[in-house]
């Protein structure tokens, strides 16, 4: 695989729980006939919602894992609709309302759109699509949107977490932390990173990210 595979990929807006287990969702026009662009599984939900790309559309299903149903269907022409709808039922499916799919009670929060590759999984994100370049000292998204616990994302075979934190919580002169972490080893990070912009800390990531997809062999 394309080590720049990464920065090919179409950034998500992604709640938690949901594991990544095929991605090749990219803007590049498609040249096969058919092919799986995205498997993305809700182990909670029981749930899984997969993109394809067939006849010159983006087909969108959302399925259960346990039972043979399917939920939802849905076929756009352009890449654009079809983001739209895929992060709506990623939303709707992961606020657990499955059954009958009823719309969301409240708007997508405006987290940060991340390229998660395969392999990953998101066991918790709160981190906005805030950059705290733009705030004012005395802005209130300094107390709800930098903390500690803004993301959490775990590669189960490999036994990674990679973490993201604001230090010191709410304070505009502190910074985004992001660490790699190896069986739960703290102490000794395989990464550990430091930024105060939104877009440095996406390049960090996806460094991180693509850097991973080298070593997949390596457990």
């Amino acid at each position: 695989m394309d080590r720049d595979h990464i920065y090919q990929l179409q950034p998500l807006k992604i709640c938690d729980g949901w594991s990544v287990v095929l991605n090749n969702l990219s803007s590049e026009r498609r040249m096969q006939e058919k092919c799986e662009l995205l498997i993305l599984q809700n182990e909670k939900r029981k749930a899984f919602i997969k993109v394809l790309y067939e006849n010159d559309q983006y087909h969108l299903i959302v399925a259960g894992l346990k039972k043979d149903k399917i939920y939802k269907e849905k076929s756009s022409d352009e890449i654009e609709h079809l983001l739209k709808e895929l992060e709506y039922q990623i939303w709707t499916v992961g606020s657990g309302v499955l059954e009958g799919l009823q719309p969301l009670s409240q708007q997508i929060p405006n987290f940060l759109r991340l390229k998660i590759p395969a392999g990953w999984t998101v066991d918790y994100i709160t981190l906005k699509d805030t950059d705290p370049k733009t705030l004012e000292a005395n802005d209130d998204a300094w107390l709800f949107d930098f903390n500690q616990d803004l993301l959490q994302v775990s590669h189960k075979t490999k036994k990674l977490l990679l973490d993201v934190g604001w230090y010191p919580e709410g304070d505009p002169t502190g910074s985004y932390v992001i660490e790699l972490i190896k069986n739960e080893d703290w102490e000794n990070p395989l990464e550990d990173m430091m930024c105060t912009e939104l877009k440095e800390l996406l390049k960090q990531l996806e460094f991180i990210f693509k850097k991973e997809m080298k070593n997949k062999n390596e457990f």
